[in-house]
């Protein structure tokens, strides 16, 4: 009888999963009384029962939240529909022309997508889904990355705050004469975010005391940027208000106090997209790397020795960028990079723009803020062509630009500009004029894997002057005239061997050039039994007015275990002797990593390196010593904090005020995602670093969820404006399995076919066997059941008895 009962529920769970649609007869059945049968949810395929339903919306597998949907019958009363407001389905992407045609239904509430050829629409009852299928011939872009403008979130009121704190202490031994020293250093970003709006306030704080003759030095605390921006997805364009920077494809950027208004390149579809500035280098010791424009610091961090690249500053960074590497023993290189977007392109028909106004924001003595404006456009032309180009006006200032953009396809992207200034100087009353010149041109080569990223090239008149020399200090008029400037980055990946070359020349009429060159080679091969070894050879050469160094760096790791690598490294640096070092690193694979190694330079040294990623922290430790010179202890914490109606939730930082996401597991703790993010006590957690208005998928680590835990949606997947703090909840419940047999207040069984379900999530986590007996599978420990049958018989389970997942017999439960 058991067996029976169970193959019954078996075949009915299996009829519910695939839609079986048959006419029953439940004579067949062979149940004492017929009357205690309720089939109804068999005899219709893909019907539900008219109402409301807490769902998730997947479409082409991919998540797009999760709603209310409201089922609703036909005309015939034999089949159900859901109700799929225009709202929801704007977020689908699809292309304009067919989202205008699509029918409406029930007096135009709803939008019928299955009268797309080839589109269709399950009911998933089992999972608590809405799957939606669309043929990719429908949607707007095929790109995974992609979400129109409707999707996007702006997510949750709050206040985020970001910080980065890096401890250095050196301490001199007797036979040196530098002195101790001590250099604290802060730098982060507070925010509030309220609906669309963002306000931001970026800061950064310096102490620095000791030195040679024990000085101190306090430089105090400094806000960079005091503004507030929101997006305007209607127009795929960025308002910011406050004290900002201008952010110009054509003109030099300068800190403003005013408004802009701009298109953003990050709401264009993903061909269109601009390139993010990459910065590498080498440092000798854990080093401190600093990226910096015009005093405001854009980035810091600590280094382990070797070759570094730092590749996740936000693509709007544009212009000169000053980078400063600071060794453990207190000595410091200095170069600048030079960064640009990819050649003005639009697509045909396309405006782009940005418009600005206010007063230039200035850091020294002797300048001026009168009010401007400044405006670019570009706009795209038949056969890939594109016009720009700007104006930048001010009293007794003006320069204007124009140029041309061609997509030349296989051949890349190629622009080419001029831009004339006339400035009437208020020093001495002279006017003058002139021309500076541009050429940018870009291409990723995939059929031979190359990618020119970047070449650029400017000339300049002597007496070109731009709004920061006309602004600016008198005395440093001439030191700002830039003569010529070109960048060149080039990466090549052979079967054999990876390459990349950059190089930056800048010249002045005045002053010494500045060039920086690196070129960087990596081989990985195997001999004998060790496999993935890997080989770099890192150069560069680094000339301005305050060095000319010229560095090598020789490094060589062998794998020992998926875990620990052997490394040696050689290094050679014109300003300092060469040195050679092994090494050996260890990572846990739990976010906890160390570091030994000693080798030879000027003196013999020796370093010891540890560092522990968590949820809610990243941090990094290490003590550096020579024997003769100095000993040396550095230390790193980065964190933030986010508030919002959920409460307080910390987390690793690394957005700088960016967007991420907070993520509910329903007061599960320790429930694992990405990385070292795990959930709090609270049931919380906080992922950064996310892409601003591209599709991004949530995940839950579902290798290391504990099998009492159930999540019913591990992917989710969606898109946020630039600053948001996204919110997701991922429905979580310790579960278990019960076999019960259900009774009515009444004393008779709950109708065999009877549904029973998740009350709040509509989830069925069984169907009613004979004499009431059901199976039921996930059940989350205090959610309340109902079981529902017919078309309004309802009753609700009494609380799960906590042996009924022990045993085989059928535990009697109340239904009521």
């Amino acid at each position: 009888m058991r067996r029976r009962k169970l193959l019954l529920s078996c075949v009915l769970i299996s009829c519910a999963r695939y839609s079986c649609a048959v006419e029953f007869n439940s004579e067949f059945l062979n149940i004492d009384d017929n009357d205690g049968v309720s089939l109804e949810k068999f005899a219709r395929a893909q019907y539900a029962e008219p109402g409301s339903y807490l769902l998730d919306i997947m479409v082409n597998q991919r998540y797009f939240g999760t709603r209310s949907i409201e089922f609703r019958s036909s005309d015939d009363g034999q089949s159900s529909y859901a109700c799929l407001p225009e709202e929801l389905v704007a977020m689908f992407g699809l292309k304009a022309e067919l989202l205008k045609t699509l029918p409406r239904l029930a007096g135009g509430q709803c939008m019928d997508v299955r009268a797309i050829d080839g589109a269709t629409v399950r009911y998933e009852q089992n999972l608590g889904r809405l799957s939606i299928s669309l043929p990719q011939a429908s949607l707007e872009y095929d790109d995974p990355s992609y979400m129109p403008p409707a999707a996007w979130s702006n997510g949750l009121d709050g206040a985020l705050l970001d910080y980065r704190v890096i401890a250095n202490h050196r301490q001199s031994t007797a036979s040196s004469a530098s002195g101790d020293s001590t250099l604290l250093q802060s730098y982060g970003t507070a925010g509030l975010n309220i609906d669309a709006w963002r306000v931001r306030a970026d800061y950064q704080a310096q102490q620095e005391s000791g030195g040679q003759d024990n000085t101190f030095n306090d430089q105090g605390f400094q806000l960079n940027r005091l503004y507030a921006y929101r997006a305007l997805p209607s127009i795929r364009s960025k308002l910011s208000v406050g004290e900002d920077y201008l952010n110009s494809d054509i003109f030099d950027t300068f800190a403003l106090r005013g408004v802009s208004l701009s298109s953003d390149d990050r709401m264009l579809p993903p061909n269109l997209r601009g390139y993010a500035p990459l910065i590498s280098g080498l440092a000798r010791t854990n080093a401190t790397v600093t990226v910096s424009q015009q005093g405001r610091v854009l980035y810091s961090t600590t280094v382990t020795p070797g070759a570094f690249s730092i590749q996740d500053l936000s693509s709007s960074v544009q212009g000169t960028l000053d980078v400063t590497v600071r060794e453990e023993d207190g000595t410091e290189q200095a170069f600048t990079v030079t960064t640009a977007a990819v050649p003005f392109l639009s697509r045909e028909g396309e405006l782009r723009y940005k418009v600005s106004a206010g007063q230039p924001r200035l850091t020294g003595s002797g300048g001026i803020e009168p009010n401007f404006i400044a405006s670019e456009f570009a706009y795209g032309l038949p056969r890939d062509v594109t016009m720009y180009g700007g104006m930048l006006a001010a009293q007794d200032y003006l320069s204007s630009a124009v140029g041309i953009g061609k997509d030349l396809g296989a051949f890349g992207a190629l622009s080419a500009d001029v831009t004339n200034s006339r400035a009437k100087l208020r020093w001495n009353d002279k006017t003058r004029v002139g021309n500076s010149y541009r050429l940018n041109y870009s291409k990723r080569f995939d059929a031979i894997d190359t990618d020119l990223r970047f070449l650029g090239y400017r000339f300049s008149d002597r007496t070109f002057t731009n709004f920061s020399q006309f602004v600016g200090d008198p005395e440093s008029y001439s030191l700002n005239s830039s003569k010529q400037r070109y960048s060149v980055m080039l990466a090549k990946h052979f079967s054999w061997l990876s390459a990349s070359l950059s190089y930056d020349h800048s010249t002045y009429w005045d002053v010494p050039s500045t060039d920086r060159f690196g070129l960087s080679l990596a081989r990985s091969f195997s001999v004998g039994k060790l496999k993935n070894v890997n080989v770099n050879l890192s150069a560069f050469q680094t000339k301005n007015s305050q060095n000319n160094d010229s560095q090598i760096l020789l490094s060589v790791s062998i794998p020992l275990s998926s875990s620990s690598i052997m490394s040696s490294n050689v290094q050679h640096s014109s300003s300092s002797s060469s040195s050679t070092s092994v090494g050996y690193s260890h990572d846990y694979g739990d976010g906890l990593s160390y570091q030994l190694y000693g080798g030879i330079g000027d003196n013999k040294y020796a370093n010891a390196y540890v560092a522990k990623r968590g949820s809610i922290y990243r941090a990094n430790a290490s003590v550096t010593t020579d024997g003769n010179t100095y000993r040396s202890f550095t230390a790193e914490v980065d964190s933030s904090l986010v508030a919002t109606r959920h409460g307080v939730s910390a987390h690793g930082n690394g957005s700088n005020g960016d967007t991420r996401l907070l993520v509910s597991t329903d007061g599960v703790p320790d429930v694992a995602f990405g990385g070292q993010t795990r959930s709090d006590a609270r049931g919380y957690a906080v992922m950064d670093g996310l892409p601003s208005f591209q599709a991004y998928e949530a995940r839950v680590n579902m290798e290391k969820l504990p099998l009492d835990i159930d999540v019913s949606n591990p992917v989710q997947r969606l898109a946020l404006t630039e600053g948001a703090i996204g919110y997701v909840n991922f429905t979580t419940g310790r579960g278990r399995n019960a076999y019960v047999a259900l009774t009515q207040a009444n004393g008779r069984a709950v109708p065999f076919g009877a549904s029973v379900q998740d009350k709040q999530t509509s989830k069925e986590v069984g169907i009613v066997g004979e004499e009431g007996v059901v199976y039921l599978l996930g059940a989350k420990v205090g959610a309340e059941l109902v079981a529902r049958w017919g078309n309004a018989g309802s009753c609700t389970l009494a609380e799960l008895p906590e042996e009924a997942s022990m045993t085989n017999v059928a535990r009697p439960l109340p239904c009521r």
